[in-house]
């Protein structure tokens, strides 16, 4: 068959873009490779001595869960040249969906509780907060995994077969017309923004309020009552809730935009670090008075005679028992908007 120079300019053009969004992903897979080869020791002597508890569990489902859902997505998604059946492929790709979204409610559902707990909140206010974070992500996530299931399996083609790409990737007008993915996407996307905006206000009171019952000790609320690390998440959430508003970027050019792809990559691989960091820096948190309830979910109360003093070649963590004399519960881990809430980025 004849291929016009059109037609063969439009391809490599494709490609191109195809090419870029993987530098992008890959870069940022190998960053939290590295994240999680550099904090081996960090988890050896702060998480695993800890007694199990709820901290500990989200610590270990956002740490390992987007360590699963990276080498999934790496299995069917980029070039390897493996050979997959089309339900091998649709299986891993709901399989990682489901992961992710696992994941992404465990990021979101610690930072409500670490933010409630450094505001002192009460049981209705934990519920407040955690609505805000997680009950937006959780429909599009749900959505999302839905119209992967609804998606019928596809014989990868021809030109992503000769390029190493194991699996199909869904065509833009099936996934609008054959899954639920779009149903109110608009909708949801505005609701998102306002819900976002709320929680990133929340944040910022939480600083202030910090920083007041600190004695105007900047650095401690900054490092050691975890505020760059919520701060930091919030202000991701809130730049990828404004790029993913329809007014903002129209679908069809959504998922090849590269602001898109840097958005949706921070929200997989530097929201988890973020999260982990902020759990593990709640175990050192002076709550000034007494501790709020969000706090006894997080952590389970020591065991007796345990040192509880991580100290030992941490220097980032400052874990040594406060002079207030307030007793400082056991920590764990902590850790994403909804990522990729709607057609998944084209293989060919």
């Amino acid at each position: 068959m004849d291929v016009s120079a059109e037609q063969v300019e439009a391809l490599a053009s494709a490609v191109a873009v195809w090419r870029m969004q993987e530098y992008i992903v890959i870069t940022f897979y190998c960053l939290y490779t590295y994240y999680i080869l550099t904090t081996i020791s960090d988890e050896l002597s702060v998480i695993l001595r800890q007694r199990w508890n709820r901290g500990k569990m989200l610590h270990a489902i956002i740490r390992y869960g987007t360590l699963v859902f990276i080498a999934l997505q790496l299995t069917r998604d980029y070039r390897n040249y493996f050979s997959v059946s089309p339900m091998g492929c649709k299986a891993l790709h709901v399989i990682y969906d489901a992961v992710l979204w696992i994941t992404t409610m465990a990021c979101d559902f610690s930072l409500a509780l670490c933010l409630t707990a450094l505001l002192q909140g009460r049981l209705i206010h934990l519920v407040g907060v955690v609505t805000l974070s997680c009950a937006v992500p959780f429909v599009n996530s749900a959505m999302n995994l839905v119209a992967q299931i609804q998606y019928p399996a596809e014989q990868v083609s021809q030109l992503d077969e000769a390029l190493g790409y194991p699996c199909y990737s869904p065509s833009a007008e099936a996934w609008v017309e054959e899954t639920v993915a779009f149903i109110g996407r608009g909708t949801r996307g505005y609701v998102n923004l306002v819900a976002t905006i709320l929680l990133a206000l929340l944040g910022v009171a939480t600083l202030v309020i910090r920083y007041n019952g600190q004695g105007g000790r900047l650095v401690q609320v900054i490092r050691r009552d975890g505020g760059r690390h919520y701060i930091s998440q919030l202000v991701i959430r809130l730049v990828s809730a404004i790029v993913q508003t329809p007014s903002v970027i129209q679908a069809p050019e959504l998922e090849t935009s590269p602001v898109f792809v840097l958005i949706n990559m921070a929200t997989i691989v530097i929201i988890p670090i973020l999260a982990q960091r902020l759990l593990l820096n709640m175990r050192k948190v002076d709550y000034m008075g007494s501790e709020p309830f969000a706090s006894k979910l997080l952590f389970a109360p020591p065991i007796p005679g345990e040192d509880d003093d991580p100290e030992a070649g941490l220097d980032s963590f400052e874990m040594a028992p406060d002079p207030s004399g307030l007793c400082h519960r056991d920590s764990a881990g902590k850790g994403f908007e909804g990522a990729g809430v709607g057609v998944p980025a084209s293989n060919a």
